[in-house]
């Protein structure tokens, strides 16, 4: 896949319906990537003292939603598809067109969350945290 920056600079490019397609056609293989890439991104100095389950659900628009699971815990993070029914720390529900966009930077968590666009269920401290226990992609850092 690609490299994270070059993916960032690619979602700030394309237009809500290109990301759709995108989604539609390719979306296991996006979801499959975007998680694989989350534990090489986490930055485990901001996270050490940190045990928690973050659990991503991304809708379908056909309706149900992919499950992903973070398990921070020791510094370090994993990752898990379909998980079991451990009742997660924080909860985050999201179309997958803005979940690409957040994951790239090109939209920001709050104003998803303020706008009805992304949900959050569960300690809401916690949720304000997350983003700053990964490196985030910069759109146009490729480019320089």
């Amino acid at each position: 896949m690609i490299p994270p920056d070059q993916f960032a600079d690619l979602i700030a490019q394309a237009s809500d319906e290109q990301i759709a397609e995108g989604m539609t056609a390719n979306r296991g293989l996006l979801l499959q990537e975007i998680f694989n890439r989350w534990p090489d991104q986490f930055r485990a100095e901001a996270a050490r003292d940190v045990n928690a389950l973050i659990e991503w659900r991304i809708t379908r628009p056909e309706g149900g939603e992919d499950r992903w699971q973070l398990r921070l815990a020791g510094g370090a993070c994993t990752v898990s598809q379909d998980p079991d029914d451990k009742e997660p720390d924080v909860t985050f529900t999201i179309g997958p067109v803005d979940f690409v966009k957040l994951i790239a930077g090109v939209e920001s968590g709050p104003k998803l969350f303020v706008f009805g666009r992304m949900k959050i269920r569960g300690n809401l401290m916690l949720a304000a945290r997350v983003q700053g226990f990964f490196r985030a992609p910069s759109p146009g850092a490729s480019s320089s």
